[in-house]
């Protein structure tokens, strides 16, 4: 199969659009499943320990179906072998099952068998703790498993359906990029850094600014770090992104305290190239987002509100507690009674699948891009 075919680069477009406009991921499942021969695709995020779908994205599966699949089958004999896999790796159903003990199954009598579906690609494309994105592609049973060649082109896009749900959690960065909305760019707490097809530096945001004033990046000529190991890694990512693969993101520590900063490489998708190139930036290549989790104290509530189902009262102390406050300090920054705080932190750990507070830190780490300045005007 010719991976640089016009099908697949529209099937890599809709895959980095969906990022931006999430309705967009039914027509990218869709188009991977007309690729690879199957009856359709899902993209979902979901906990077990909460019992809850944060979010998912069917392409041409029973919807019916579906929802019998999150209110009774969640935990099934798929999801449970692919709890023990690790992200970006295609793993067949077959692998997990038998066909024949499958359907042996009330997941199958009430999923699977309506839609004449057995067989199934799946991968994790985001873990943390609890939480998974997953993504499936589901064969009939009469087709049979995926063949090798459809197995090679999903463990292709493997790279890229990661990326775009990464770039799915940096969604202001992502969509301010897009329209080269230069004033936004400059107000986020994440630093962004367009280069041009020579890697160069083409855009950097105060916040990279910022960054390369406190000695960690350097913008001059070709973007490096403070370390020559870590500069050999970026290099590695930006080349990736350059030939238009799907890049990856890496860890830098923070060479004043240690803390773990997340820069992340993806290449400029060619809808973007105009208007960039409108703005002002010529031969945009590669976007790097450089994302400190220190900044987590700026997410809007919103945010918070809608990716986990939070109150906006649970939202204020999630926010609280993340950033290392004890209970008593949480109490009095919000002016409740240390009790309240601890029962609106039961509540979130729940939601967020979360068991303590360093844990809930890194969760709202990963939540999108913020902006300096933004407040909350609720009550």
């Amino acid at each position: 199969m010719n991976f640089s075919g016009e099908k697949i680069d529209r099937v890599l477009d809709l895959i980095y659009d969906a990022a931006a406009e999430n309705e967009l991921w039914a027509d990218a499942l869709t188009a991977v499943a007309d690729l690879t021969h199957s009856e359709g695709g899902i993209l979902f995020g979901q906990s077990f320990t909460a019992q809850k779908i944060y979010f998912d994205f069917n392409g041409r599966l029973d919807e019916t179906c579906n929802r019998a699949y999150q209110e009774r089958h969640m935990r099934n004999p798929w999801s449970a072998y692919m709890e023990r896999q690790p992200v970006g790796r295609l793993v067949s159903s077959d692998q997990a099952i038998e066909v024949a003990e499958l359907r042996k199954s009330a997941f199958y009598d009430e999923v699977l068998r309506p839609q004449g579906i057995a067989h199934n690609g799946m991968m994790a494309l985001a873990a943390k703790e609890d939480f998974r994105a997953a993504f499936n592609m589901c064969r009939s049973e009469r087709d049979g498993p995926h063949d090798d060649e459809e197995q090679r082109l999903l463990e292709w896009l493997s790279p890229h359906l990661c990326r775009s749900v990464t770039l799915g959690f940096r969604i202001d960065g992502y969509l301010a990029m897009q329209h080269a909305a230069f004033d936004v760019l400059e107000r986020l707490s994440d630093g962004v850094i367009v280069l041009d097809r020579r890697l160069r530096v083409s855009f950097a945001n105060a916040a990279a600014r910022r960054f390369a004033a406190e000695g960690l990046l350097r913008l001059q000529q070709a973007v490096a770090t403070y370390s020559i190991s870590h500069s050999q890694r970026l290099a590695e990512l930006m080349r990736s992104a350059q030939q238009g693969s799907a890049g990856g993101t890496m860890s830098l520590p923070h060479n004043a305290d240690g803390r773990l900063l997340t820069i992340l490489a993806t290449s400029v998708r060619s809808k973007d190239l105009g208007r960039l190139s409108d703005a002002g930036v010529k031969d945009a290549a590669v976007l790097l987002f450089v994302i400190d989790p220190a900044a987590r104290r700026a997410i809007p509530l919103a945010q918070l509100m809608d990716a986990y189902g939070l109150t906006q009262a649970e939202a204020r102390v999630a926010l609280a507690a993340s950033s290392g406050n004890t209970i008593v300090e949480t109490a009095q920054l919000l002016k409740l009674s240390p009790n309240t705080i601890k029962t609106h932190l039961r509540r979130v750990f729940a939601k967020t699948a979360t068991a303590r507070q360093a844990e809930l830190a890194g969760l709202i780490a990963a939540v999108g891009s913020v902006r300096i300045g933004e407040t909350d005007t609720g009550s």
